[in-house]
C-alpha cells in the first residue's frame, strides 16, 4: 500500500504541475484546436477518454453511491487524468489493503468456485 499511495501523490504533482505549465506557457484554445486537427491528436482525445471510461468503471465498482460515482465522473470528465490521479490517491489513502483498494469497503468478491494458490 505504501508504494501506490506514494506513486498516486507523485502523479498528482506531477499532473497539476505539467497542467500548471501548459497554462502558463501555452494558448490552450489555439493550440488545442492545432492538436485536434491532426489524426494522432484525434487518436489521444480518444485513448484518453476510453481510459477514463475504464477508470470509471472502476469507480462505480468502489462507490457505493451513485452521487459520488456521478460525482467522480463529471470530475473525470473536466480534469482528466489528474481527476484520475486524485481519486486513486483519495482511495489508497482510506482504504486499509489493496483488497478494499480495488473492491472498495463492504464489497464482496465473487467467488467463482475455483481455490487459487498466491
Amino acid at each position: 500500500m505504501t508504494a501506490i499511495r506514494a506513486f498516486s501523490v507523485v502523479a498528482v504533482l506531477v499532473m497539476t504541475g505539467v497542467i500548471v505549465f501548459g497554462f502558463a506557457s501555452g494558448d490552450f484554445t489555439g493550440e488545442g484546436s492545432e492538436i485536434l486537427g491532426l489524426a494522432w491528436g484525434k487518436v489521444t482525445l480518444v485513448d484518453l477518454y476510453v481510459g477514463l471510461a475504464i477508470f470509471g468503471i472502476w469507480v462505480a465498482v468502489r462507490e457505493r453511491r451513485l452521487v459520488s460515482t456521478a460525482f467522480w465522473w463529471i470530475t473525470l470528465v473536466v480534469l482528466g487524468n489528474l481527476a484520475a490521479a486524485v481519486y486513486l490517491a483519495w482511495a489508497a489513502f482510506t482504504s486499509g489493503d489493496v483488497r478494499e483498494l480495488t473492491m472498495g469497503s463492504g464489497r464482496a468478491i465473487v467467488s467463482t468456485g475455483r481455490h487459487e494458490n498466491r
